[in-house]
C-alpha cells in the first residue's frame, strides 16, 4: 500500500486544501495518509522552507507549493505504477483489492 505523507505548517490554507483532496482521492484508492506538521523541527522547516505543503509518497517527495487535485491524482498513479506487481495486474487487466 502506498503511503502519503503531505507535510504542512499551522495555518497554511493551501496545506489543508491539498490534505482534503488527499482524502477524496482516498475513497477512488487505498493509501495511508499523514499530516505532519513541520513547524516543531528545525531541519525540516529549513530543508523545505516556503515550498509548504509538501507532498512525500512512500518518502520521496513528488509535489510542493499550488497542488491540483489532477496533479495529486497523477503522482499517486505514478507511484502506484512503480509497484511491479500493479505493472503486472494491470497488464493482465487486473487491478488490485482495496482494503
Amino acid at each position: 500500500m502506498l503511503h502519503v505523507t503531505i507535510l504542512s505548517r499551522p495555518d497554511c490554507h493551501l496545506c489543508e486544501v491539498v490534505l482534503k483532496m488527499a482524502r477524496r482521492l482516498q475513497a477512488d484508492g487505498a493509501f495511508s495518509l499523514d499530516y505532519v506538521d513541520i513547524s516543531g523541527d528545525a531541519q525540516r522547516s529549513a530543508w523545505f522552507g516556503t515550498r509548504i505543503p509538501v507532498v512525500l509518497i512512500d518518502q520521496v517527495e513528488r509535489l510542493s507549493g499550488r497542488i491540483t487535485e489532477a496533479q495529486l491524482r497523477r503522482a499517486i498513479k505514478r507511484a502506484r505504477w512503480r509497484r511491479p506487481v500493479s505493472r503486472i495486474l494491470s497488464r493482465l487487466g487486473l487491478t488490485p483489492k482495496q482494503r
